[in-house]
């Protein structure tokens, strides 16, 4: 979903503080894709991954006020979601995966879904950056990568030529690998593994 005012970080975060629905809505759309899949590679259940995200950010919200930065959201939000899942492979034994799943539930550490979680803050930046995008550039890199039409097809639906689709395409993956590598978070396997998974979350 396209949100059409991004407010900058300081009116994100005072609009977050004072409960304003624009900074709300914003915070909610970054960050709840990226949180149902770490949440579901924790507890292999989409509907319950689903829920988790959502409580998770409603104890966010119940906490407004205590926040005075974007990181500091993040972690609460990831580490809130992190045990909730914890909470939740406790209660049901996970009777699939018992002995594995409760040898780390023993002793939780912050090992414990270091992988998915990282993923998700990859999914969650590609997000992220999806939405700052020029209009054109958007435009492409979701004909083919959300929606899997041909260059000549989206060529001739934008009416432009198939060189200005390569170029645009080009365009929003540097603009992509770069957002990743400003967030330490460049390695070209997890990115096109991440962009596997976008485009799975839109069409699923």
């Amino acid at each position: 979903m396209h949100v059409s005012a991004v407010p900058d970080n300081y009116d994100l975060i005072n609009g977050f503080r004072n409960g304003e629905e624009v900074s709300v809505r914003h915070l909610y759309h970054l960050h709840y894709r990226a949180l149902c899949y770490f949440a579901e590679q924790l507890v292999s259940d989409k509907q319950e991954a689903e829920d988790i995200a959502v409580e998770s950010f409603i104890k966010l919200l119940q906490k407004k006020t205590d926040f005075n930065n974007l990181s500091d959201i993040k972690s609460f939000l990831y580490t809130t979601t992190r045990n909730a899942c914890f909470d939740l492979l406790r209660k049901n034994k996970v009777k699939d995966k018992s002995n594995r799943e409760l040898e780390y539930l023993a002793q939780p550490d912050d090992q414990f879904g270091e992988a998915e979680m990282i993923t998700a803050k990859v999914l969650q930046t590609i997000y992220a950056e999806m939405e700052n995008l020029p209009s054109q550039c958007r435009k492409v890199f979701t004909s083919i990568f959300i929606e899997g039409k041909t260059t000549a097809a989206i060529a001739e639906e934008m009416g432009i030529s198939s060189q200005t689709v390569l170029n645009q395409k080009s365009k929003a993956l540097q603009t992509l690998r770069f957002a990743l590598y400003k967030e330490g978070l460049l390695s070209s396997g997890a990115f096109f593994y991440c962009l596997v998974q976008v485009c799975g979350r839109f069409n699923g």
